[in-house]
């Protein structure tokens, strides 16, 4: 009898990967038939921005985030903005440099964007520097990651939505921030501007992008380090425990084990508040434990005085633009997203006539993806694209395509 070996499949390495990082977390879109995440930091899609130096050896990602309250002094986090600065953290038996930081960072992932692409493109903040930016390409490379071309996360987003931003629709892939919320939307428009938010734990920011049919262009940015996603999750972690110490006499920021575990439960929570559903919080400790039931109101109540000061922060930002017509859409990722109130107080200090919408949270990282070809093609310079990105032709509304064209 004759045997023969039955070959093993053969899967081609998808072409192009996206990468969006923030100071909080690095996610990794996959572009081939259609996206897919990537995973980071078995079994999550994201690799928060964390390293813990209590071991021998660093320990990236959501082990890291497990110990910043317990821990907090061997837990080295926020390190994007200081790239190419002269600042050490020294975390246990480690001291690193925010490019030491970045580069185990680099490290931890290369392997699974090594094995799905040979080309990839980088999605970075707009507070950024050209000179951090440099450094962070560097960075990159020398962790053998195939980077193409960088470009700020938000101008990448806004190119590969100006289509439909032309046309007035929608992308399908954004929400409206409430369901009972119809977006206004206009005529097709030879030009349009777009607001994006986004907050990471370096601060929040905006980025207000203008759209013609040839290209997309950053006309302002702006950041603002007090609104930063850690002020936020410190004001929620104090409200929670204030209400602890009312109900019970008993505060977990006595307790670093219960602190911790409050605070592993504030993602959840913000998802739960987002969805309008109760949020219910456990503190345990040794020899208490108390059960915590709010309502959504009760969260945004906690952040009213950051949403509001973010709500006319971002609202003066617009204004001092110098645009003659209000935006047409504001859109928000979804780390801005689901910040308590933030949602309610744009849409409290905009115009009518802009629609506000979230975004998922592969939106940057596919657009990037979608960037890569170019970059390989050699259609866009290699250089950091934080000014401009061209458009297609067959993508963008030239001229002799715009609606009721002849």
């Amino acid at each position: 009898m004759l045997w023969s070996r039955k070959s093993e499949p053969v899967y081609d390495r998808i072409r192009a990967v996206g990468l969006d990082l923030t100071a909080s977390r690095v996610r990794a879109e996959a572009l081939g038939s259609k996206c897919r995440p990537l995973v980071l930091d078995e079994p999550e899609t994201e690799l928060p921005l964390f390293i813990a130096g209590e071991r021998r050896v660093p320990v990236v990602g959501r082990a890291a985030v497990a110990l910043c309250r317990r821990l907090p002094h061997v837990v080295c986090a926020n390190f994007l903005a200081s790239l190419n600065q002269p600042r050490e953290w020294k975390i246990g038996r480690h001291t690193l440099t925010a490019e030491m930081a970045l580069g185990l960072i680099f490290e931890t992932i290369r392997k699974p964007v090594l094995g799905e692409t040979e080309a990839i493109g980088l999605a970075l903040p707009a507070y950024l520097a050209p000179a951090q930016v440099t450094q962070m390409a560097a960075t990159a490379h020398r962790a053998k990651l195939p980077l193409k071309g960088t470009t700020v996360g938000a101008l990448a987003l806004v190119a590969d939505n100006a289509a439909s931003l032309l046309r007035g629709s929608p992308p399908s892939s954004v929400r409206p921030w409430a369901e009972w919320v119809v977006p206004l939307r206009s005529e097709p428009r030879p030009a349009a501007v777009v607001v994006v938010v986004d907050v990471d734990e370096c601060a929040l920011s905006a980025v207000l992008v203008q759209v013609n049919p040839d290209r997309v262009k950053i006309a302002a940015a702006a950041a603002w380090p007090r609104l930063a996603h850690k002020i936020w999750k410190d004001r929620l972690l104090d409200a929670v425990a204030d209400r602890c110490v009312r109900l019970c006499r008993r505060d977990p920021r006595d307790s670093a084990e219960a602190e911790q575990s409050l605070y592993d439960q504030l993602d959840n929570a913000l998802d739960r508040c987002r969805a309008g559903q109760r949020i219910s919080l456990t503190i345990r400790t040794a020899h208490w434990f108390q059960d915590i039931l709010l309502q959504p109101e009760e969260f945004e109540s906690y952040c009213h005085t950051l949403s509001r000061l973010a709500g006319e922060s971002i609202r003066d930002f617009i204004h001092g633009s110098g645009l003659l017509e209000p935006p047409a859409v504001v859109w928000l990722t979804d780390a801005a997203g689901r910040l308590p109130g933030l949602v309610g107080a744009l849409h409290a200090n905009t115009s009518e006539a802009t629609a506000i919408e979230v975004l998922p949270p592969h939106a940057v990282a596919a657009a990037t993806a979608a960037l890569v070809p170019r970059w390989l093609a050699g259609d866009l310079p290699r250089t950091h694209l934080d000014n401009v990105i061209p458009l297609e032709l067959p993508t963008a509304l030239t001229p002799h395509a715009q609606p009721g064209a002849k």
